[in-house]
């Protein structure tokens, strides 16, 4: 994200640099539309997720505050007008190995748990993208359960 305000700014990168900065955007973007979908699933984004998103956004990408809200932004777009997971999971898939998937996958819980509720919607979520994150049931259950216990630390 940073390379490419600088690139809208003027600072000239290669043509290589470019290219993984694109990448990096939409796979970046694609972790935060689940983000924001499992903020929403349960029919209302509330403050705690939007800020918990954007806490994991500056601390997962590296992000400053402003990047963050950007990105948030572009994302809540494409996720208001996105029907499925499976664009977004497919774009995860095709670039991140396993323990980057299960960093997703926990990313999500987080966001499930970031207001102290998990409703039916927002369990069921979670079981389908570890599915499509081809996360197993076992591994996905201690993600969970490791997400949760730190919530109520």
């Amino acid at each position: 994200m940073k390379k490419i305000l600088k690139k809208f700014f003027g600072e000239k990168i290669s043509d290589k640099e470019n290219e993984d900065v694109l990448n990096n955007s939409v796979i970046e973007e694609a972790v935060v539309v689940l983000l924001l979908r499992a903020a929403n699933i349960d029919g209302k984004k509330d403050e705690q997720e939007i800020k918990a998103i954007k806490r994991l956004i500056i601390k997962q990408f590296n992000y400053n505050e402003e990047e963050a809200d950007i990105l948030i932004v572009s994302a809540s777009k494409k996720e208001e007008s996105s029907t499925d997971l499976f664009e977004w999971s497919k774009i995860i898939n095709d670039h991140y190995d396993l323990d980057s998937k299960k960093i997703v996958f926990s990313m999500m819980c987080e966001i499930i748990c970031a207001d102290g509720l998990i409703d039916p919607f927002e369990s069921n979520l979670i079981r389908r993208l570890s599915g499509l994150l081809y996360i197993s049931d076992k591994d996905a259950g201690a993600i969970k359960k490791i997400v949760m216990n730190k919530k109520d630390m």
